[in-house]
């Protein structure tokens, strides 16, 4: 590209122009014909005091830019060089309009120039990456960046990023140029000349697409292999002594006896099946190599039938089985093992849809960029998983029409190109698969398990709720009532267009006359939605709530005796009703099949119609599973579940909702035992004070169906390597109101984190929690000085795993995963604080549900579920600290109960044996924790 771009950074004293943000420093490089020429730096001074957390960014001080001249007498040359020239910037949104008001302030003309932006193009060219920060980008790309937060370095390095990516842009296809041509007018300024120029340069040319890739209908993909390659020797013999695993070790791992002894007694017992006794208990603590304590002595035993099945608990977990665990099995074995992640069809693009999506779903500007990612995606995905785009969420519209659906293809445009198809195949062909617990308990009739298989379930004390969640779902009347009405209205307002097209067609599996009739489905299923609404609120609402009570949002929990119970209306409208949203949902469904073999009929105006009402046919779909899944409850009479209902208003029966929690989980285990030949529970917390009772009565397994229950010492002397602290300051948490709750956590972090410099991370028991102190650290002087990550506001769990993982002054705020299975090994985390000791809360529904079904059992909830399933929280979470024996951590509680309490005492007695406890003041807990670290 032959043009003239100016590459600007700005460093300010305010983010925002308005609340007396100023420049300090002007940074600028110079590209002409491709080559950077000229860097220019000139600090500026903002006549105004610059803020302590912009010096601490910046290294700019006041006394820095004293004696440099202020942006009046600097704008004309910056104008004069900047006016002929593209400009270029990372996020151009903020750096030009800032500029344009700093020029008008001193009495000039704006810049009208055009305008590009690396942070989109970037986007857009590099769809995968999780960070689109310039100093995240920069470390991707390998871009030397020595002075992050000075003007001249941003600019050079965004400079050279750009240069970067005008050289991929250049390398892309002809077809995929000339789609994100077309497509970018929607881009940020006029970032669009990008691609439009690159793409006159090379539309005459006839370039040949390199061999991995192909073009089929203007879109082009990347080659895939269907087939899983693994090569494995089979004539090796199981490494049985100490000296053939210290030998085959040797160089990749330390020899742990722990670990050693763990892989002796899962060959042994998966060698010496018992019929009936398939389960296998094991507590293996933090450090003992679990995971390749399982993979190795089970790799022996897989074949294409009996295969090795892992269900963990989060996404973190599942990538750092497949990217970690199997890679180290494969060095420590010498063979070629692979492993692929199990996840439902949702997951995948459904490259049909997307083909058709682009030309006749237009949606907002991000929808347009989103196409341009696929675009770019689909030249470099094997996968179609879109789990790959690290999106911060999935919410755009056109995720709901482009997910795929499970169904087969067949004769359509891309059916030899499904990315489903070719994912079931790997499924069925690899010898390891990992899943997630729910998506299992979903699947266990599944074909592609194999033949009794091994499964491990690992983090098992999260089995039990992962079935238990598999049978729980919500329905909400009034989103189901406005699902029903949006279809109804796509269908009524369109109504000419689709009578016209309906004559149009050769085909007459949908016509006008089917038209009509979803106005009959859509007055019964009204009228059906109005009696079920009324028959539970007369039935079990009315006479529950008192007259005080029926101005405030209405929350009630019951039994299956007292729901559903000699209710026969209420079983009949369920069924009735989901007759008639079955009869919808199916209607549209052959629309849409019958739109994909009429497209020569099908104009870009029912297109858009159809894609819509995908939309809303999807989220039908997922009530109707859960009001057939309730009506199966309703009528099976042994099972044991609990119901909560919700009204937002007591005078407006459809503003229910309806949520139920199943307790009884023996038949999800019964399947699970009846499809394994062996199963493997194992996790680093399972048992309390040494005993399972807890983790077996929670799983309702029988003591015949247990083979064996093991725990394995501790080899990474916690006692010797960790100390827990318990500021003597630290209230009863009892007694504060949350806001004074948050403002105590907020202060110790503060405290903890002032002249200190220890990777640390914050575990909650909440994500409200989470918000509300993450918001008063921001607040604080904290986030000068340190990298704040937190769940749920920073980025994805993996996003920000990755950012802690690499950075050296990081605080990481989680909740939820991360108490659990996430590794930071050595100096990466060193000070764990535990916000208060995590008993679940007695609001949420499952919880309550199951203590209420507990209690009717005549069980003591606090002993037998709350209390041991806080302990089990608690160990996962100060399992984060100390991985192997060389590392050293810190536990700061800020929860005084483990003292004050008579339960503290079984807390505490559930913790490795000897580990310190230190209740002191926050000066002598600082300096404690500094001679200890260092």
């Amino acid at each position: 590209m032959k043009n003239s771009y100016a590459v600007v950074d700005l460093e300010t004293t305010n983010a925002n122009w308005h609340d007396n943000g100023r420049i300090i420093q002007f940074g600028c490089a110079l590209i002409e014909n491709g080559q950077i020429t000229k860097i220019f730096n000139q600090k500026v001074n903002p006549e105004v005091p610059i803020p302590s957390r912009i010096t601490a960014l910046t290294g700019l001080s006041d006394s820095d830019v004293k004696d440099s001249p202020n942006f009046k007498a600097i704008a004309p040359k910056i104008f004069k060089l900047l006016k002929n020239r593209v400009f270029i910037a990372h996020n151009v949104n903020f750096d030009l309009p800032f500029l344009n008001r700093e020029f008008s302030r001193v009495g000039m003309n704006q810049l009208n120039v055009k305008a590009i932006d690396t942070v989109e193009l970037s986007q857009i060219i590099f769809p995968t990456v999780s960070s689109y920060k310039l100093q995240d980008l920069t470390s991707y790309l390998s871009i030397e960046h020595d002075n992050p937060h000075s003007a001249d370095s941003d600019a050079l390095v965004t400079a050279k990023l750009f240069q970067v990516l005008v050289s991929r842009i250049s390398e892309l296809p002809t077809m995929t140029l000339k789609s994100l041509a077309n497509l970018g007018t929607e881009t940020i300024r006029e970032t669009n000349i990008v691609f439009k120029k690159i793409y006159e340069e090379r539309k005459n040319n006839n370039q040949l697409l390199p061999d991995y890739l192909f073009e089929k209908n203007g879109l082009v993909l990347r080659k895939k292999d269907f087939h899983v390659s693994e090569q494995i020797d089979q004539n090796r013999n199981y490494p049985s002594s100490e000296k053939t695993k210290r030998e085959m070790l040797r160089g990749i791992l330390d020899y742990r006896q722990n670990q050693s002894d763990l892989m002796d007694d899962i060959f042994k017992n998966a060698n010496n099946r018992k019929k009936d006794q398939e389960w296998n208990l094991i507590e293996a603590p933090t450090g003992s190599g679990k995971t390749l304590g399982y993979l190795l002595p089970l790799s022996y035993m897989v074949n294409s039938q009996q295969k090795l099945v892992i269900s963990t608990t989060t996404k973190v977990l599942q990538q750092q089985i497949v990217d970690q665990a199997i890679p180290l099995l494969n060095q420590v074995t010498n063979n070629n093992y692979h492993a692929e992640v199990v996840k439902s069809s949702y997951n995948f693009i459904d490259i049909d849809r997307f083909y058709e999506a682009l030309d006749n779903y237009l949606g907002h500007r991000h929808t347009a960029l989103l196409k341009m990612k696929i675009i770019v995606w689909l030249t470099m995905t094997t996968t179609g998983d879109l789990n790959e785009l690290h999106l911060t969420n999935y919410n755009n519209p056109l995720f709901t029409i482009i997910r795929h659906r499970g169904e087969a293809k067949e004769k359509t445009i891309f059916s030899d190109d499904d990315f489903w198809t070719y994912q079931q195949n790997r499924y069925h062909e690899s010898l390891i698969l990992v899943t997630n617990q729910s998506y299992l308990a979903r699947h266990l009739d599944s074909t592609m398990w194999g033949d009794n298989s091994y499964l491990v379930i690992d983090e098992a004390n999260h089995f039990a709720d992962s079935l238990r969640e598999v049978a729980s779902p919500t329905i909400d009347f009034f989103k189901l009532n406005e699902f029903v009405r949006k279809l109804s209205d796509i269908l009524y307002q369109n109504r000419v267009t689709l009578r016209y097209a309906f004559t149009e067609v050769t085909t007459q599996l949908w016509n006008y006359q089917d038209l009509q009739d979803m106005e009959s489905h859509f007055q019964a299923i009204k009228e059906l939605m109005e009696r079920l609404e009324y028959n539970i609120f007369e039935n079990y609402i009315q006479d529950q709530v008192g007259l005080k009570e029926r101005n405030q949002m209405v929350s009630l929990i019951m039994d299956k005796k007292q729901f559903g119970a000699n209710n026969e209306e209420l079983t009949d409208l369920l069924s009735d009703l989901i007759v008639e949203l079955s009869m919808v949902v199916n209607r549209i469904d052959v629309l849409f099949d019958q739109y994909n073999f009429q497209k020569n009929f099908i104009s870009i105006e029912l297109s858009k119609i159809i894609s819509n009402l995908i939309i809303e046919n999807s989220k039908i779909r997922t009530v109707l599973s859960g009001l057939d899944e309730l009506l199966q409850l309703l009528k099976t009479a042994d099972a044991d579940f609990g119901v909560q209902l919700d009204m937002r208003d007591y005078y407006e029966p459809n503003s229910m909702k309806l949520s139920w929690r199943q307790y009884d989980i023996k038949h999800l285990i019964k399947e699970t035992t009846d499809s394994f030949s062996q199963i493997f529970a194992i996790g680093a917390a399972i048992t309390v004070q040494k005993d399972f009772s807890h983790f077996i009565m929670d799983m309702q397994l029988d003591q015949e169906q247990i083979n064996q229950m093991l725990i394995l010492p501790d080899s990474n002397e916690m006692a010797k390597n960790s100390k827990i602290y318990i500021p003597s300051d630290v209230p009863d948490i009892t007694s504060l109101s949350n806001e004074e709750y948050y403002s105590m956590v907020t202060d110790h972090i503060v405290q903890i984190l002032d002249d200190m410099d220890y990777q640390t991370m914050i575990l909650f028991n909440s994500l409200a929690t989470l918000n509300a102190v993450y918001s008063k650290l921001m607040e604080t002087d904290v986030k000068e000085k340190w990298e704040i990550l937190a769940q749920g506001i920073t980025g994805t769990n993996e996003k920000i795993k990755k950012r802690f993982a690499i950075g050296n002054r990081s605080v990481l705020l989680g909740a939820n995963s991360f108490w659990e299975g996430v590794d930071f090994p050595k100096k990466m985390l060193e000070i764990l604080i535990v916000t208060r000791i995590p008993f679940e809360s007695p609001e949420m529904i499952d919880v309550k549900v199951r203590q209420e079904i507990m209690n009717k059992h005549g069980i003591n909830v606090f002993r037998a579920d709350t209390l041991p399933r806080a302990i089990l929280q608690l160990r996962q979470g100060l399992g984060r600290l100390v991985r192997t024996s060389g590392d050293r951590g810190v536990i700061m509680l800020l929860d005084n109960r483990i003292l004050t309490k008579n339960y503290g005492k079984d807390i505490l007695n559930s913790l490795p044996d000897g580990l310190p406890v230190i209740n002191e003041d926050m000066p002598y807990i600082k300096k404690d924790i500094n001679q200890f670290l260092n």
